[in-house]
């Protein structure tokens, strides 16, 4: 038997658990895809069946060269790609998988990939993904027993573990730091007995949450959640959030940042010959020194822990800006990155988190469900693991033959989050279920 090909695009921090699954679990080839070669060769550490090539996610031309030559494709690369990409395995008719947000033109193309007979799985990976299949094996459930979906909070999140939370912001990076911030400055939405609440400015509707056994966090909403309503089956009078998980104090903090227009991404600024404390003093228009300015900006006293968080980050010191050009949010995540990146021996957690409130005939139940991944110390992080091995999973299932469904779509059925929850279990990734009489 020929051996499977796989295609993997990117080879950023949440890649490598998948490759070492296709290499360990399934003896596949795999090729790497990717801007900066060295980045996909130490994925790779010499392995056979292996192989790095350079390929920049706006060359669709060589994209559409290397597609046929593999048997599944994998993306690991930002939404703003996942069009022209998709389009292209179809094309060739190749099964890819996505781990992302499913943008509304990939969704449209559920005719064409059912046509070419291949399946575009969407959203499988840690948040949107494992949370997809966990909510979606309960509502099923609960259709089974006759019960009425009264209201549906879902949680996410990436965040340092509760003995690595060592730093001022409660934060450190295990993805993609610029999309982190990008992403903040998106839209959201909440649905309250079934009138859609818009969140134009995500931070200002958050509010802090207890969970059971965790503690108590902060949670704004994640992106849109109406889109969902359907795929769910969930009923129009419904109350549903989907909401980020972040320890206390950082959605006050962003909603400065933006204040601050320090985290936009698109002006790019000419920083020659300016120091960090100039750049927060110009960020204000303000003659003081960078510090007073900010404060004074926001009538804080100099102690304000938004003050003392910036200052920790190194922004009202007189050293000179590293690039001389770039956007706000490159000198922010510059310094975060010095700051606020796992240490070899930190561990992150990953924390998926639902409420199901349920009518059953009169009877009220609050089904809960939560998974907690820890990241392995010197090893891969529990992002890593938690984004990655769905798409693993899930990858050997379709080139087995075991997930038969065609289009595009996302994980929400039986014979998709069925063998991939079980088998995530294998690797310590499961929920803790609870029922409670309200």
């Amino acid at each position: 038997m020929d051996k499977k090909k796989i295609l993997v695009l990117g080879a950023g921090m949440v890649v490598k658990p998948a490759v070492d699954y296709f290499w360990d679990k399934c003896n596949y080839h795999v090729t790497i895809a990717t801007r900066t070669v060295s980045k996909a060769e130490a994925i790779i550490a010499g392995r056979e069946n292996a192989s790095a090539v350079q390929w920049d996610a706006t060359d669709f031309v060589k994209l559409d060269k290397l597609v046929p030559r593999a048997d599944l494709i994998v993306n690991f690369i930002p939404p703003a790609f996942q069009a022209e990409s998709t389009v292209i395995c179809i094309k060739h008719k190749k099964h890819m998988i996505h781990t992302d947000f499913t943008i509304p033109e990939v969704a449209a193309m559920d005719k064409d990939a059912r046509k070419a007979g291949v399946i575009i799985l969407n959203e499988i990976g840690e948040d949107p993904g494992i949370d997809h299949m966990g909510i979606k094996k309960s509502l099923d459930e609960i259709k089974r027993n006759g019960g009425k979906v009264i209201s549906l909070d879902s949680y996410g999140a990436g965040l340092p573990s509760f003995e690595d939370n060592r730093n001022p912001f409660g934060y450190k990076f295990s993805w993609n730091p610029k999309g982190l911030m990008k992403s903040a400055l998106a839209s959201g939405e909440y649905i309250k007995e079934g009138k859609v609440i818009e969140a134009k400015n995500l931070f200002d509707h958050f509010r802090l949450v207890d969970l059971e056994g965790l503690g108590t966090f902060e949670t704004y909403p994640n992106r849109k959640c109406a889109i969902y309503k359907e795929p769910y089956e969930l009923d129009d009078d419904v109350s549903f959030f989907r909401g980020l998980l972040r320890f206390t104090g950082w959605c006050n903090t962003m909603r400065k940042f933006i204040k601050l227009n320090l985290l936009d991404y698109l002006t790019v600024n000419n920083f020659e010959n300016l120091t960090y404390n100039e750049f927060m003093r110009r960020l204000v228009n303000s003659f003081k020194d960078g510090e007073t300015a900010i404060a004074n900006y926001f009538n804080l006293e100099t102690k304000d822990d938004f003050i003392n968080r910036l200052r920790w980050l190194g922004f009202f010191e007189d050293k000179k800006i590293p690039t001389d050009k770039g956007s706000n949010v490159d000198v922010l995540v510059d310094l975060m990155l010095k700051k606020m990146s796992y240490q070899p021996h930190e561990k992150d957690m990953a924390i998926i988190h639902d409420d199901i409130v349920v009518d059953f005939n009169g009877i009220m139940e609050k089904w809960s469900s939560t998974m907690v991944v820890k990241g392995i110390s010197g090893g891969d992080s529990a992002m890593a693991r938690a984004v990655s091995l769905p798409v693993a999973i899930a990858t050997r299932l379709i080139l087995e033959g075991k997930i038969t469904i065609r289009g595009s779509v996302l994980p929400v059925h039986p014979e998709i989050y069925n063998p991939v929850l079980a088998e995530l279990e294998e690797f310590g990734i499961k929920f803790n279920h609870q029922k409670r009489t309200l």
